[in-house]
């Protein structure tokens, strides 16, 4: 490992038991803006896995007695040394990922927040006596930690993802072996060399960098692994559910987000929030904006306005100052908005502006693209698009606007916009999805809020931020003693 910014000489790899672990099976790190290897990552196997659960159960055995707030310390610790490398990490997180640094920046500061809410939160938890009727017995119940956690995370968000985990799971009193998404290895390697620094026992967060399949289901089936937290895509939570079925199971998964513009909204600040909640991050956000519902009195100058922010725009490489939106991460995710934007076209959609590739620059660009007209049986209408699309759907009647944002699978976020408190509460209530965000973009959330999917929907279960990301993090132990 090097501290140096990645260049084609260097090798990323896992750190597992105290050390990097070299491979022979190795795999190249794409920088998307160019659509060339950077760098090489060294790809963990079965037996590398063995051994990190192996590390991480020796080090949960040896700390599982500390007390909170040692645990809060250890984040708090953490949060200083991330923050001492944010300008560093942040630039080979834009190198690897795409977003532009301003954004890359913003994810590591944002992500230091959640370590310090971790140390915070724990420090609030609190046990109870209850009253029994045995006048012999003293009761204490109060809450531990689970043992080893295996965490998977995606690469949109590839340093602040992993902390809504890391933090609570450290504060909680687990060990982790965390395997990032293969084409955010490189970050995620910097980021635990960057964490080698902390002061916190450095076995109960152990790395294990791969892109085999097998590997990831030998991670989440292991006999030393009593929990498993996810965030990706609904099919392979699917998987991992099916899977690990006998463990405990914390799941962040997919989204279409209902974003519900109704004729009273001040479409000023509507365009702007669903410009955020649309573009951002090249719209790789699982609370994007996926289908915008709008009123039919106000969606042309809804669409008109919205179409002018896609179009300022400014594409380019990520470490350019200027750019707000650099390459999708994925050339794969190209060739999924091409077939949803060619399904929409034929169920009588119209392009308004932007809709296929950039052909003027290298690497993985796509530009803003603002779809209108998108009906019901419209595959960009259903699935998430995870991508710099705003579907827009025209609506007369705000009964059926509230029947189409709560149709399909999915029920993470919703957003709505209305003048109206009233209706604020009278429909956002009505949202099924497990945040709604009123005036604002549905990408809005800060550790302290609870995040995670309806029930009954694919969007996951349990739920990150705040104490209760604690509570998921930990378990109710009851000390019963006989006083006589």
């Amino acid at each position: 490992m090097t501290s140096a910014a990645p260049s084609a000489a260097d090798v990323y790899a896992s750190w597992i038991d105290g050390s990097w672990r070299e491979s022979d099976t190795r795999y190249p790190a794409i920088n998307p803006t160019t659509g060339r290897p950077f760098a090489d990552v060294a790809a963990a196997s079965t037996g590398d896995v063995d051994a990190a659960v192996a590390s991480a159960e020796a080090a949960f055995r040896k700390t599982r007695s500390a007390r909170p707030a040692t645990r809060a310390a250890w984040c708090r610790s953490a949060a200083q040394v991330l923050l001492a490398s944010h300008e560093e990490l942040a630039e080979v997180l834009s190198t690897e990922h795409g977003k532009p640094v301003a954004e890359a920046r913003g994810e590591i500061l944002f992500a230091v927040r959640g370590l310090e809410m971790a140390a915070e939160s724990v420090l609030a938890m609190s046990g109870e006596t209850p009253h029994v009727e045995d006048p012999n017995k003293r009761v204490i119940v109060r809450r531990e930690g689970l043992g080893v956690w295996a965490v998977i995370t995606p690469w949109n968000f590839p340093v602040n993802i992993p902390v809504e985990y890391l933090g609570p799971a450290l504060a909680s009193g687990n060990a982790v072996v965390w395997k990032p998404a293969p084409t955010t290895a490189v970050v995620a390697a910097k980021f635990r060399e960057i964490l080698l620094a902390a002061d916190f026992p450095q076995e109960l967060l152990q790395l294990v960098v791969t892109n085999e399949v097998a590997v990831a289901e030998h991670l989440v089936t292991h006999p030393g692994i009593v929990a498993v937290g996810f965030t990706g895509g609904s099919g392979t939570g699917q998987s991992i559910a099916k899977s690990a079925w006998d463990k405990k199971l914390l799941l962040e998964l997919g989204g279409n987000s209902p974003i519900v513009v109704l004729g009273d909204a001040d479409l000023d600040i509507a365009t702007a929030a669903i410009s955020n909640a649309a573009f951002w991050n090249a719209g790789q956000v699982c609370s994007a904006a996926g289908k915008v519902l709008v009123a039919a009195s106000c969606a042309d100058e809804f669409t008109r306005l919205l179409a002018k922010r896609a179009e300022d725009t400014v594409l380019g490489s990520p470490l350019d100052p200027e750019v707000t939106m650099g390459p999708v991460h994925l050339e794969s995710g190209i060739a999924r908005y091409d077939r949803l934007i060619a399904d929409a076209r034929a169920h009588g959609a119209d392009v308004v502006t932007g809709g296929e590739r950039v052909q003027d620059k290298d690497g993985f660009f796509f530009p803003p693209t603002v779809v209108t007209s998108v009906g019901s049986d419209a595959a960009l209408f259903t699935e998430e698009t995870f991508g710099p699309i705003a579907s827009l759907s025209v609506f007369d009647d705000e009964e059926d606007i509230v029947a189409a944002a709560n149709s399909g699978d999915f029920g993470l976020v919703g957003a709505l916009f209305t003048s109206d408190v009233s209706k604020a509460f009278r429909i956002g209530e009505r949202i099924d999805c497990g945040l709604v965000v009123v005036n604002d973009s549905s990408n809005y959330w800060e550790y302290s809020l609870p995040f995670g999917g309806a029930a009954g929907r694919r969007s996951g279960r349990g739920r990150l931020g705040g104490h209760w990301v604690i509570d998921e993090f930990s378990q109710i132990k009851t000390l019963a003693i006989d006083v006589r």
